[in-house]
């Protein structure tokens, strides 16, 4: 059975389900787009079609929660609100909903029932699946996923922690997960969605996220992508953003070997589209690969009215054999007069044979209009190394503390406290700094 099949035949088992014409639409344009290759431009450096098995397993798989799994969550820091998600599939009996007033946050299949008005008004309509292969795919297949809705004027000043744990015992799963976070006018969240393989084995996951900013509101969402050294993702985070509107994005990839092969293949799209006058985007983004990993970052922010700002900052640390890819684009519309956005990219190779390939992208049609981007791709400065080792400091050592002072800069970014805290201390672990 061919690959098409494979993914046709998986359909049609589907039957009736909610928002069903969007999804036989958001399939019908995934037939004609497949999965991408090296040929297609947006996908010439990550070469992800070689890496997916041709019999996917798309449909949900077994999530039951084994001693092993309850071992691993229990492992990890308490928060105080926690939404899990054990291989696409939401578990209450694991999460710690909150409950405020003006507050709501479920899960998208009960968010279907409860909020239906609301979720087939926003879900799939900001997402691009047309175009974008996996978010047809995504759109197309997915089960289940976050529902975050925040009301008019309500502030929410803890972090929220959306956790999706993989373990699936199926080497062809291919969960498809999802979320959907709406802001009315005037409010304002603080989001992490985490990703972690939670086994031994190899995982992989396609996972689309749309954030709609109303007027005056502001959102700080982080992207933890922490233990993926034995995984295959793909995120794509699709925010618009409205009048007075702020929208702060970081995305944190750490491929560390420690509980895996190191070979992860992980690819982000984060595109930021700013539709009221006045709004902002900070998007920041650092990542490690170690081994054979790939990282590929993929960002658009997409300039549609006048006075608006946008900052991008990422960050790369590469050692072994690894690999990364950075490809920013910066879209200013004819209408956007008095832009002001910012790009920077740069990159820190550890050893001879990792590498980066980075695309710095300016399109602009107004002609009163602020813009740079810049990129960069090096070693550490051997001057700052001897300084260090000529006051006793051995060569490993001064290593660690350069590379912590390159990536602490898009850990300062972060705006939420505790998630700022915690990856300084991720960090430091990474690195084995202590101080």
């Amino acid at each position: 059975m061919s690959f098409t099949e494979n993914i046709a035949k998986q359909f049609a088992l589907i039957g009736n389900t909610n928002v069903a014409e969007l999804r036989k639409n958001a399939f019908t344009a995934f037939e004609k787009l497949g999965i991408p290759s090296s040929r297609h431009e947006e996908w010439k450096y990550t070469n992800i079609k070689t890496k997916l098995n041709e019999q996917l397993s798309l449909t949900p798989v077994d999530s039951q929660v084994n001693t092993a799994v309850k071992n691993y969550i229990s492992s990890l820091p308490p928060y105080s609100f926690r939404i899990i998600f054990l291989n696409g599939v939401f578990h209450s009996e694991l999460s710690i909903v909150p409950q405020m007033k003006g507050l709501t946050v479920c899960s998208l299949k009960e968010a279907f029932t409860s909020n239906s008005s609301l979720v087939e008004k926003y879900f799939g309509k900001l997402v691009n699946y047309s175009e974008e292969h996996f978010a047809a795919l995504n759109t197309a297949f997915v089960n289940d996923g976050a529902f975050v809705h925040i009301q008019k004027n309500v502030l929410i000043d803890e972090p929220i922690y959306i956790q999706y744990f993989f373990t699936a015992s199926d080497v062809n799963a291919f969960a498809q997960t999802r979320s959907l976070v709406i802001l009315e006018d005037g409010a304002s969240i603080q989001l992490a969605e985490d990703f972690r393989n939670a086994s031994n084995i190899s995982v992989q996951y396609n996972h689309v996220s749309e954030v709609y900013v109303g007027k005056n509101a502001s959102i700080d969402i982080v992207k933890l992508q922490l233990e993926v050294s034995n995984a295959i993702g793909v995120d794509t985070l699709e925010a618009q953003v409205e009048r007075d509107g702020k929208f702060s994005a970081a995305t944190i990839t750490f491929s560390s070997p420690n509980t895996g092969t190191g070979k992860a293949l992980i690819r982000n799209n984060v595109t930021a589209r700013l539709i009221g006058e006045n709004s902002h985007a900070d998007l920041n983004g650092l990542y490690f690969g170690k081994e054979t990993a790939h990282i590929d970052n993929h960002i658009l922010v997409d300039h549609i009215s006048p006075n608006c700002t946008s900052n991008q900052l990422y960050k790369g640390v590469l050692d072994d054999e690894s690999t990364g890819v950075f490809n920013g684009k910066i879209f200013v519309k004819p209408d956007a007069q008095k832009t002001n956005a910012f790009q920077s990219s740069k990159a820190l190779l550890l050893s001879n044979e990792a590498s980066i390939n980075s695309k710095p992208q300016l399109e602009i049609f107004a002609d009163d209009v602020k813009c740079s981007h810049g990129a960069a791709v090096g070693q550490l400065d051997e001057n700052a190394l001897f300084y260090l080792r000529a006051r006793g400091i051995t060569k490993q050592e001064a290593t660690q503390i350069l590379t912590y002072a390159f990536a602490h800069e898009v850990i300062e970014h972060v705006h939420s406290k505790p998630i700022r805290q915690f990856l300084c201390d991720r960090l430091k672990d990474e690195l084995k700094v202590n101080f």
